[in-house]
């Protein structure tokens, strides 16, 4: 079996994968792994024996450097990076597992290549719950007025939305 694992996100969201990599070649899976290029990344992957697919860009740089103002820009750059490199680097493969902060375009990859694909989440607050509200994103804050959780999971569908349309529709319709 030929598994491709990915996320674009910090070492909260990469480790795990590596854990999972372990496992999987464990059990004689062929095993790579789209990730940022960060070296403290390819250095816990090779540690495990997964390939590197390096995409996106280095993370630390972007947490240490001048916030981006565009986010849509930002998010744009992500969903071609994952139809490009992630599409890429999925052919031949059984299964796309994607997690991270920002999956977007993964599915679509994974449907166009007609593979299987899965969501792991290894991190609950970005999964809607009656219990907690959603995590801040680019766009209008909630109404101070909202008394339960699943009106801002709403608005922040929306947002999520708003924010990779523009890149999914460029990549799906200029292809």
């Amino acid at each position: 079996m030929r598994v491709l694992l990915m996320a674009y996100g910090s070492r909260g969201d990469i480790a795990p994968l590596a854990g999972l990599a372990a496992q999987l070649r464990k059990l004689g899976a062929e095993v790579r792994v789209c990730a940022p290029p960060d070296e403290e990344f390819a250095k816990l992957l090779a540690g495990v024996g997964a390939e590197l697919v390096p995409f996106g860009r280095d993370v630390r740089a972007l947490r240490t450097g001048a916030p981006r103002s565009d986010a849509a820009a930002f998010a744009a750059e992500l969903v071609a990076a994952h139809f490009d490199t992630v599409g890429k680097a999925a052919e031949g493969c059984d299964v796309l597992v994607a997690s991270g902060l920002m999956p977007a375009g993964a599915r679509s990859v994974a449907e166009k290549l007609g593979i299987r694909y899965v969501y792991a989440g290894f991190h609950p607050f970005e999964m809607p719950s009656p219990h907690y509200p959603p995590p801040p994103r680019p766009g209008p804050p909630a109404p101070p007025d909202m008394t339960d959780n699943q009106a801002p999971w709403d608005l922040d569908t929306q947002k999520i939305n708003a924010l990779y349309s523009p890149g999914m529709r460029k990549a799906l319709f200029s292809r």
